[in-house]
């Protein structure tokens, strides 16, 4: 059965110190665990700049409203140890846009070696 609901596309920047890089992706690792496991979530991927190897995009897709994402997702105990690890590594203030994902299939495309 395909998912005609709302949906959402998140993405989240977050800059640290080059230094911290190893330790941030090993605090990340069970946080992206979590998301990945979540029935709604249908996509996460984890950027890098290669020009500033400190700087990194997340692009999270999910089956579900704004206000769920923010009241029910964002509540997800995951999230607590992630944070505390990370959020000292942050040397810019870390940024969030979440955007509404286009209705259908018409717009969008996957290919399997991705």
């Amino acid at each position: 059965m395909t998912y005609t609901g709302p949906s959402i596309s998140l993405h989240v920047h977050i800059t640290i110190d080059p230094s911290n890089v190893e330790k941030f992706l090993e605090a990340l690792k069970p946080g992206y665990e979590g998301v990945i496991a979540e029935p709604e979530n249908t996509y996460f991927e984890v950027f890098h700049n290669p020009e500033n190897p400190g700087e990194f995009k997340f692009v999270e897709n999910w089956n579900g409203t704004k206000e769920w994402f923010m009241n029910v997702q964002m509540k997800k105990p995951y999230y607590e140890p992630y944070l505390a690890i990370t959020e000292p590594m942050f040397i810019k203030e870390r940024t969030f846009e979440i955007w509404g994902r286009m209705p259908g299939k018409e717009w969008v495309s996957v290919k399997e070696t991705n």
